[in-house]
């Protein structure tokens, strides 16, 4: 079989996931209305609609032979497996959705907290008058009244907790408590590293390229990255699934038939 042959054999397996997936749209739009876990819920149909954006990227890079940016992607993409499988895992430890919550509130916080310290670094180098931490507490607790329950401390310790960093620590303890089934989690975890080369215009990420001058070679890779693409797409709506149906046992053929889909790879 060919390298495009191969492709688009993946490619066609992942449409079948896809079509699953829309399918399961008149099940997943009541459920979110009327959900028990709303923000769990949310959570997930965030991941799932983001990495779909992704992988439809990373496969068209694959297809116009840019292995370099499909890295760039194939590690973005890793990222928001690592904080799906986060969110999952702390689900199921607490079985409600006070942690999801709280992630999704954190998270939101701290990307309006990255903004305004951008904005004040820009400020500072322009000359202009710098907001004070006071008036910047202020504005954060206008825009988030529950944090008028916190110090300032307590936020920047609770941000820190949930950062990439953070979370690849949670994820390679739990890996060490629970069986072998981890090894995908696992292997990405160590991609992740690695893969930063590429993000940032690292040495690692140019020396790399000589490697994938070679046509077989970078064939080989590029095959590699897409089965994986299409590994953690539906991996991340096979568990989807599988939670829902603790709700909802219409779920339950979903989550069979992409389970058997994902194994065919």
């Amino acid at each position: 079989m060919e390298f495009s042959e191969r492709i688009e054999r993946i490619r066609d397996l992942d449409d079948e996931v896809f079509d699953i997936f829309q399918q399961s749209q008149f099940l997943i739009l009541p459920f979110l209305k009327n959900s028990k876990i709303p923000k769990t819920t949310e959570l997930f149909l965030m991941f799932i609609t983001g990495t779909n954006f992704i992988k439809n990227s990373i496969f068209d890079c694959i297809e116009n032979d840019d292995v370099y940016s499909s890295k760039i992607l194939f590690r973005s993409l890793i990222e928001h497996f690592l904080r799906f499988k986060f969110i999952y895992i702390n689900y199921l430890t607490e079985k409600s959705d006070s942690k999801s919550e709280y992630y999704y509130t954190i998270l939101e916080i701290s990307e309006y907290l990255s903004l305004s310290k951008s904005i004040k670094a820009v400020n500072k180098i322009n000359g202009i008058d710098e907001q004070t931490i006071v008036e910047m507490w202020t504005e954060l607790c206008e825009n988030f009244p529950k944090l008028k329950t916190y110090d300032k401390k307590e936020v920047e310790d609770f941000t820190r907790n949930f950062s990439i960093k953070n979370i690849i620590t949670f994820l390679t303890e739990t890996i060490s408590k629970s069986d072998p089934k981890e090894f995908l989690l696992s292997k990405m975890i160590i991609e992740y590293s690695e893969l930063s080369s590429f993000v940032h215009g690292g040495i690692f990420a140019y020396q790399s390229c000589f490697q994938y001058s070679n046509e077989s070679e970078r064939q080989k890779e590029q095959e590699r990255i897409a089965g994986l693409t299409y590994q953690l797409c539906g991996t991340i709506k096979y568990f989807s699934y599988l939670i829902w149906y603790q709700f909802d046992k219409e779920f339950g053929p979903l989550y069979l038939k992409t389970e058997e889909l994902i194994k065919r790879i």
